[in-house]
């Protein structure tokens, strides 16, 4: 019988381990299948999941992704996907990489776009490969930095991750919100222009 591909490539975490789940335990897939992803968070996690379970494994790097050759062992496996999309604390950083955010919405024209394109942007900066040195946000940005912002979680996970959160302090006294603010360091304008000054390599959605 020909080895099964399944390809999980432009997925993130967990959809390749569902995947990956669901041929583990389906028992109409061939003993050896092959599972093709193309992002490092995504490979690292699988072969965390494979590994805890058990499950032999070889990967392969190709071109523009990864080939993960997977043998089945004949027992199903019952562990959580979701539990294995935390992101790895060795993820690397680089001093010269910094993200500016100087509203809550992202782009122009809808609003209600703008909102879900910069969370968007928030949530999957960790998937990401290297990680930002800094976030800095100034103007309306500092709103997305508040304990009750859709994006809150995800900024104190990048924390965990060694990514500091920078605030200006000027722009919460301007919107009244410095007493709300959920995650990060309240910074002042002389430390944004020392951190924008020495970057590289500045994204600003």
């Amino acid at each position: 019988m020909n080895s099964k591909i399944i390809d999980a490539r432009g997925q993130l975490c967990p959809k390749p381990i569902i995947l990956t789940k669901k041929a583990i335990n389906d028992p109409n897939i061939p003993n050896e299948f092959f599972l093709l992803i193309d992002n490092e968070t995504s490979k690292e996690n699988v072969e965390r999941f494979l590994k805890d379970n058990g499950i032999s494994h070889q990967t392969y790097q190709k071109e523009n992704y990864f080939q993960i050759s997977v043998s089945k062992t004949g027992k199903k496996v019952n562990s959580s996907s979701e539990a294995y999309c935390s992101i790895s604390t060795t993820k690397k950083l680089t001093a010269d990489h910094i993200i500016a955010i100087t509203n809550d919405k992202m782009g122009s024209g809808s609003n209600d776009l703008g909102k879900i394109l910069i969370q968007g942007f928030m949530n999957t900066i960790k998937e990401v490969s290297p990680l930002p040195q800094k976030i800095i946000f100034y103007n309306n940005g500092v709103k997305l930095t508040l304990k009750d912002s859709p994006v809150i979680d995800s900024l104190k996970e990048l924390e965990k991750l060694g990514v500091k959160i920078q605030i200006c302090g000027t722009c919460a006294d301007y919107y009244e919100v410095k007493d709300k603010i959920g995650c990060g360091k309240i910074s002042n304008m002389y430390d944004i222009i020392d951190s924008l000054t020495k970057a590289t390599h500045i994204i600003s959605p």
